[in-house]
């Protein structure tokens, strides 16, 4: 049985920067970039979900990610395609204590 959905934007998430401010990902321009690089999907509903957490350094700041409902033209997608469009704010994998 298929997923039900394709991640199309992996889980992105805030970065402190040197100055000690969060800097966020524009999930609107990377979306409309990831939509340029892939047009086909224009007409198709994407679900971004978005949550809260804390960076290593505890600061509040938001965890999201992109999927679209699984086809046959979304299944073979790998997100790492495109991964220069979101790099920066790929979410590292942690273990919370």
């Amino acid at each position: 049985m298929p997923p039900r959905r394709i991640v199309i934007i992996p889980h992105l998430h805030g970065k402190v920067t040197r100055d000690g401010k969060i800097s966020e990902p524009d999930m609107r321009w990377i979306l409309q970039k990831w939509l340029e690089r892939h047009p086909k999907f224009q007409k198709r509903k994407i679900r971004v979900v978005l949550a809260s957490m804390k960076t290593k350094e505890g600061m509040p700041t938001d965890l999201v990610f992109a999927s679209v409902a699984w086809s046959k033209e979304a299944a073979g997608y790998d997100p790492a395609e495109d991964r220069d469009l979101y790099e920066y704010w790929l979410a590292e994998k942690r273990e919370d204590s």
